[in-house]
């Protein structure tokens, strides 16, 4: 089960690395190309589609492995987040997001990290989408982090892998070189020819906003791969402050012979 958030999208093979047609005939996947670009697919709706396919492939007496790296939709998941109990309010997150256009998402940071700053802590600035939605539930409830009480946890072994951080640092730049190989070029096209706007949170994905750019003439492709790789690798250090900070993971070298210790493979 993919826990990627842009996964879900359909159209987006390339430039998400979404398993290929082969593996995906090897094992059914699930939580892959269940949203079209156009839509706003967020954690409310991951967690309640993936509860549900985890509930079907217990009924077959199946495991699921659970795979991704989007931390917020593994916790809504397998801890239990009860996400519902957030409320929203459309005319409070306009004012906000007026607020973001008029002082950066770093002004809206500060001042979520005053009201919780456990939530502040979790969140990237940059992301003026996330850092929105958890200032509207701050303000709304008081403190984010208390309203996000859990709700059936799900029993789960969890494993993070950590190659070398300079092995991880040349793996990402192969994989964005492998992604224009492969045709992520042409994939964005696609996607811009359905006049799908760029900022589209399906778009933000890493790589998809410099790939447009780069269509569009603003930049040279060594510099569209160039920012891809630049942010992917900015991207892999918050994954692993975000998942380190879960003291149940269990850490391994995915590129020793044996990573797992025999605590694991009992």
């Amino acid at each position: 089960m993919s826990a990627d958030s842009r996964q879900v999208y359909r159209g987006m093979d390339i430039g998400t690395a979404k398993p290929t047609p082969g593996e995906r005939a090897r094992v059914p996947h699930h939580l892959v190309d269940v949203a079209d670009p156009a839509d706003r697919y967020d954690v409310f709706r991951y967690q309640r589609d993936a509860r549900a396919a985890l509930e079907a492939i217990a009924a077959r007496g199946r495991a699921a492995v659970v795979v991704g790296g989007t931390g917020l939709y593994v916790r809504a998941l397998l801890d239990g987040l009860d996400l519902a109990s957030v409320p929203t309010d459309p005319v409070l997150r306009a004012r906000i997001e007026a607020d973001a256009e008029r002082d950066g998402a770093g002004g809206l940071h500060r001042r979520l990290r005053e009201l919780d700053p456990e939530a502040a802590a979790r969140v990237d600035p940059r992301n003026v989408r996330r850092v929105v939605r958890y200032l509207e539930a701050a303000l709304l409830t008081g403190g984010l982090t208390a309203s996000w009480r859990r709700d059936g946890a799900v029993p789960s072994r969890k494993i993070g892998l950590a190659p070398p951080r300079e092995i991880l640092l040349g793996a990402i730049e192969a994989r964005v070189r492998r992604m224009v190989d492969a045709g992520v070029l042409d994939e964005t096209r696609v996607l811009l020819a359905r006049g799908l706007d760029p900022s589209l949170p399906s778009l933000s994905g890493h790589g998809y906003v410099h790939w447009a750019r780069h269509l569009g003439g603003a930049l040279t492709l060594e510099d569209a791969i160039a920012l891809t790789v630049r942010d992917t690798r900015r991207y892999s250090g918050r994954q692993m402050t975000w998942f380190r900070r879960d003291g149940a993971t269990s850490w391994i070298d995915p590129t020793v012979e044996d990573p797992l210790p025999a605590t694991l493979s009992e």
